[in-house]
């Protein structure tokens, strides 16, 4: 009998630790982040023609410098190459288009975390580099595929589930012929680095070294240099800057506002709802309304790309001043 229960007794040990494995599994960032992108694959394989969209999904590629990035989905078609990064959050979300962190919360339980939009960003920017393509072509979308809600207002290029189909198919205008199409698949397959562990290992470890270079020099070699004693040396003379186009609005803009290089949002003078009559000529985005106002009081009023900072198109507009009410 005693053999017996000591046998129940582990059985029921065994199953106890294997339900604790399999909740560390399933709680771990890497099953989540796995997940998520295993329902992205899935709603883009239902939701878009093959035919005239193309998906590639796990894409590790080695950039000129000898680093590497890695982009969760690209899907490439005559409306441009989407650039999609999963994240697979739970709780409410804290976060603008322009900040450098978002906050998640679970009950009184706080985690700050990078924004998903800067850290496509220079996904972005590697395959500009790479693929020879205008940044005007890529577009930047970031898909939460957990339960998690925004409790700010959501950016633009934020979907949440499946709502990444109907985001992908809202952009109509053709920025790429056919052949380049070809061309650009062509290039990611060749380009892009084997979907095996040891890619992964290596590219995870490349980030470590990143990070790791970020957080500058440690306190011991901050104390060296300290020690040395300066010589003032005169500085080299700059070299001459290359003449750029002139800008005629956006050295207005940035002038209205000394040290940024994007527009502050202040109130309109006039309660005005100016309507763009033509979408972005760059990439066909809307034009939103954005206005500055200059340090002699004048406001400065002009139309934005809704895609700014990837699309950097400005067109000045006028506004009608309504009679104010006495």
């Amino acid at each position: 009998m005693w053999q017996q229960l000591h046998g129940v007794m582990g059985l029921w040990l065994l199953l106890a630790l294997g339900l604790a494995l399999l909740s560390g599994v399933l709680r771990s960032a890497r099953f989540k982040g796995w997940l998520g992108e295993r329902l992205v694959r899935r709603w883009l394989a239902q939701g878009l023609d093959p035919q005239h969209y193309h998906a590639l999904h796990d894409l590790t590629l080695r950039l000129p410098d000898g680093s590497t990035t890695q982009i969760d989905h690209v899907v490439v078609s005559v409306h441009g190459v989407f650039v999609l990064e999963t994240k697979h959050l739970q709780g409410w979300i804290f976060g603008a288009e322009r900040q450098q962190e978002w906050t998640q919360t679970f009950y009184r339980h706080r985690v700050r975390f990078q924004n998903p939009l800067r850290q496509n960003w220079r996904h972005l920017k590697a395959l500009e580099t790479l693929l020879d393509v205008p940044l005007a072509h890529l577009h930047s979308v970031v898909v939460l595929t957990g339960t998690a809600q925004f409790k700010t207002a959501m950016p633009p290029q934020v979907v949440q589930g499946a709502a990444v189909v109907p985001y992908v198919l809202s952009f109509n205008a053709q920025l790429l012929a056919p052949e380049a199409v070809q061309r650009i698949l062509q290039q990611l397959d060749a380009q892009r680095l084997a979907p095996t562990r040891a890619t992964h290992r290596a590219h995870v470890a490349h980030l470590r070294q990143r990070h790791a270079r970020a957080e500058g020099a440690s306190p011991a070699s901050t104390r060296v240099l300290a020690t040395v004693p300066a010589t003032p040396t005169p500085p080299a003379p700059a070299p001459a800057a290359a003449p750029r186009p002139p800008r005629p609005l956006a050295d207005a803009v940035e002038a209205a506002i000394p040290g940024r290089t994007e527009p502050v949002l202040h109130p309109e003078p006039v309660p005005t709802t100016p309507q763009a009559a033509a979408p972005c000529p760059r990439c066909a985005a809307p034009l939103v309304a954005r206005s500055v106002s200059r340090d002699d009081g004048a406001w400065l009023h002009f139309w934005r790309c809704q895609r700014f900072p990837e699309c950097r198109h400005m067109q000045p507009r006028t506004v009608e001043a309504l009679p104010l009410e006495e």
